[in-house]
């Protein structure tokens, strides 16, 4: 009948439409059978036909299906010396595990026997118990507390008259709704289990179908095995086989299962071989059962594996491209950009996690996970590292404070994660952690009292261990225990070898990198950065051993003492710059001027207050700890991050500008010199005016006061150094709304453009990146905003971007264009920047595989079309 498929290893080809009747368990059997492998042979009744299986009589149908069954295993459907078992398996388009199976079809008082001859009596017995029980609750409902009843005497005394007794029990409350004749029973069974499944809540796609197929039984001797294994690793991606099997047993729960690796040589050779086959027909790593009755090998049912890796999925793919079983086009396809999180940062050990207690939630920050000890302030945790030190002891710890400063950046480059309770992906902790390839997160519903936080109804002291898992596409996890971790190695987890592949659909359109220390612009380059995009030279300030200088330069009473200070930073400025540019060699590299409000840097606790005062002293012989207060209450702000900040700094304090530009000339020119090419690229940001970057950039002489250009300061830079010329240019940040309407006229002294979305997504909506996520709880819960915009490029911005870049071309058609920050990262956010005619993002080290990945994919999509 065109309703009824069998299958066995020697099915060539099937009928399409039946194939896509026939459920997905019915279709793993059939693509395993057209395979030519040995698959437990069976038969698909096809979802229209079980549908009408109420209504018609299919003893007819289903003997004939049974005969080629009998043929296929060697033994008979109702033989009582040598009985064929079958499994009846509900099955659908919907990968659900709800819809039941019922085993053992076919044992009855004549077969039992014949089947207790393999497996002993107490098991067969046992297994048609079990049949009975399977016909009674999955098909006929019966409820637990008549179940028990049922089952009273075998329940309490396990003999073999107890469980003829319960069998006995289970046919009178079935009445004809069972049959001794295996045929029957078969079809009783069909007919009930469509009966009560098709068209139920279950099959809310009406695709319900129904397998048939032959039992094969692992306890039948010393030569049979049952068991199930991956077709490789599904964490290391090894390619090497790993599961368990049982010999000569059926319970899991009453053997322990082997190793697979220890069983015998020419079966692991066989089970490697139909690995293989399957990987390479699915393309992806597969779960294999199996069962070996009596030395003969059969496949019982493959699987999906969700719990894999993306390492050993990766690692997968890569294999199958290498030998030509999948394109590059498929497999950059098939990897979806946030899964890359996985292979560029520790995750948790999901081996070591059972029994610790979680408490899940907040905002992911920096991705990644991380284990320590908690620490409540810096001077604690730094002094909790001196100690481990010495010691010898565990120096993992974890920063755990409401919010960071520019204080408690060392406190951060020492800790393996931060969690801060205020503020969110873009406050301070997260953006500097992401910059130091730390793990963070914030956590709002936390309150941190004294030496302990509180979350969930847990309390967890300073000292006490606890374990962060941040992954960019959920909500984090806080272990209350320290558990393991898998770390990641981009040379073994198939990461660069990926990215290579990635790199050749990347065409005009890349990825730069936001690179403040040389560490990161390594990692950029190993990642196929096209340069970097943003440098945040105030970032090299929050060194401890330069915060000290640098706030002493900010406290200056006036100009000759800051120029003074200034002089003794710039070795260290201009020696961040040559490495930077030596490690790009020759690649854009973008940095942006002081950008961060002076304020910032200046102590916010006593004990800072209190350094910064000894160091001080150590400086100038007069000097007090009220003085120095004052000063720091005279620069404070109510507003800073509108206030003075960026290029307002240069228009107060031009000499500040003046030490950043000579130190990123000096490097360059030094360079130069060895024969190294380099292209700087300097970018002035907060500017809200074309007359603001005219200023900068070329300067102004005003009765008794001469400011120095971008221009001048280069060409008495490369006269000292004996340099013909540099190749540099001048760019602005677009950050502002009003900078975005007056594009057209910044273009006029700006050759390049960067669109600084955090600001400028703060300004647009009048929302604090810092202090927003007090609210967006209840504008998710309302539906009044969609997507945080912080993350997600909201339309407003988008209209800024678009119109800021129409009128920068209109002025200069060969602008160069780039959005910096981690919306860089966002698929969404690069297809826009794409299609808005933008040359680049700019994204944190970590981010840039995900950022090209988005790339690659978009540019098969549009291949496609």
């Amino acid at each position: 009948m065109d309703n009824i498929i069998n299958f066995n290893k020697e099915l060539k080809d099937f009928d399409d439409k039946l194939f896509k009747k026939a459920g997905i368990r019915g279709r793993r059997a059939l693509e395993l059978a057209k395979m030519g492998l040995p698959i437990a042979p069976g038969f698909i009744i096809d979802s229209d036909l079980t549908k009408k299986l109420p209504r018609v009589n299919i003893k007819q149908l289903i003997k004939t299906a049974i005969t080629q069954l009998e043929k296929d295993i060697d033994k008979g459907f109702g033989n009582p010396k040598k009985p064929l078992l079958l499994k009846v398996v509900l099955s659908s388009d919907l990968n659900v595990p709800f819809f039941p199976s019922i085993h053992h079809v076919g044992l009855n008082v004549k077969t039992v026997d014949g089947f207790a001859a393999f497996t002993g009596m107490d098991f067969a017995l046992g297994e048609q118990i079990y049949l009975l029980h399977s016909i009674a609750s999955k098909i006929y409902k019966l409820d637990e507390e008549d179940i028990k009843k049922l089952e009273a005497g075998t329940s309490k005394q396990k003999t073999i008259e107890s469980a003829r007794k319960t069998i006995e029990n289970y046919k009178k409350y079935l009445g004809d709704r069972y049959s001794e004749d295996v045929y029957d029973q078969l079809g009783l069974i069909l007919k009930g289990a469509a009966d009560t499944y098709c068209d139920s809540e279950l099959d809310v796609d009406n695709s319900l179908s129904i397998m048939v197929q032959a039992m094969v039984y692992g306890n039948s001797g010393q030569n049979s095995y049952s068991g199930n294994y991956y077709t490789r690793d599904i964490v290391t991606g090894e390619a090497k086989i790993k599961g368990r099997y049982l010999q000569n047993a059926f319970d899991i729960d009453k053997v322990k299962p082997k190793d697979i690796s220890s069983i015998d040589k020419k079966h692991f050779t066989h089970f490697t071989e139909i690995g293989k086959k399957i990987e390479d027909n699915f393309k992806e790593i597969r779960e294999i059962k199996f069962t070996i009755e009596e030395g003969k090998f059969w496949i019982v049912e493959q699987f999906e594996v969700d719990e894999k890796s993306t390492q050993s999925h990766i690692k997968t793919l890569l294999e199958l491209s290498k030998r030509k079983k999948i394109t590059e086009e498929y497999l950059v396809d098939h990897i979806q950009p946030n899964q890359l999180n996985e292979l560029l940062h520790p995750v948790i050990d999901p081996r070591t996690t059972k029994g610790v207690k979680t408490i899940q939630g907040g905002i992911s920050g920096s991705t990644g996970a991380a284990i320590g000890r908690v620490f409540f302030s810096t001077p604690k945790l730094l002094e909790a590292h001196k100690k481990a030190i010495m010691r010898g002891d565990d120096t993992n710890l974890i920063l755990v404070m409401p919010a960071t400063y520019a204080e408690d950046v060392k406190a951060i480059e020492v800790a393996k994660g931060v969690i801060s309770t205020e503020g969110g992906f873009s406050s301070h902790a997260p953006v500097v952690a992401r910059s130091l390839g730390k793990v963070a997160m914030v956590q709002p519903e936390m309150k941190i009292r004294g030496d302990s936080f509180y979350l969930g109804g847990k309390t967890v002291k300073e000292g006490d261990y606890i374990s962060i898992n941040v992954p960019y596409y959920e909500a984090p996890t806080i272990y209350l225990d320290k558990v393991g971790l898998i770390e990641p190695n981009f040379k073994e987890n198939g990461l660069l070898d990926f990215l290579d592949i990635v790199n050749k659909y990347i065409d005009s359109f890349d990825v730069r990198a936001n690179a403040d220390q040389p560490k990161d612009a390594v990692i950029a380059k190993q990642f196929h950065a096209r340069g970097i995009g943003l440098c945040r030279t105030e970032h090299m300030f929050f060194n401890e051993k330069r915060i000290m200088t640098f706030r002493q330069m900010i406290l200056a009473e006036d100009e000759a003492e800051r120029r003074k200070v200034l002089n003794a930073l710039k070795p260290m400025q201009r020696a961040d710059f040559y490495e930077l540019f030596k490690i790009m060699q020759g690649l854009p590299v973008t940095i942006r001027l002081l950008d961060a409000p002076l304020h910032e840097f200046l102590p916010r606790t006593a004990a800072s207050m209190e350094e910064l005062v000894s160091f001080l002293k150590s400086k100038k012989d007069r000097v007090s700890p009220s003085e120095i207060k004052a000063r720091c209450d005279e620069l404070a702000e109510m507003n800073p991050m509108l206030g003075h900040r960026g290029c307002r700094v240069a228009v107060t304090h031009p000499e500040i500008y003046e030490m950043q530009c000579r130190a990123i000339f000096e490097a360059a020119c030094m360079l130069k010199k060895e024969g190294i090419n380099v292209k700087p690229e300097i970018m002035i940001p907060i500017v809200m005016s074309e007359h603001e970057l005219k200023f900068i950039k070329t300067g102004k002489k005003i009765e008794g006061k001469t400011v120095k250009g971008i221009r001048d300061i280069k060409d008495e830079v490369i006269k000292e150094y004996g340099v013909d010329n540099l190749d540099y240019s001048i760019g602005s940040m677009i950050e502002l709304p009003a900078a975005a309407l007056r594009a057209g006229s910044i273009a006029q002294y700006a050759e390049f453009f960067s669109f600084g979305t955090n600001d400028l997504t703060q300004t647009s909506y009048g929302l604090s990146r810092d202090d927003s996520n007090s609210f967006f709880p209840s504008y998710s819960l309302f539906d009044l905003m969609k997507d945080n915009p912080f993350k997600v490029l909201g339309d407003e911005v988008k209209e800024l971007i678009e119109i800021a870049q129409l009128r920068g071309k209109l002025t200069r058609p060969n602008i160069k264009m780039g959005l910096c920050g981690e919306h860089g990262a966002d698929p969404e956010n690069i297809a826009f920047c794409i299609n808005v005619g933008l040359n680049y993002v700019s994204c944190s080290p970590y981010s840039i595989p995900l950022a090209k990945l988005a790339i690659a994919k978009y540019n098969l999509a549009e291949d496609k079309e």
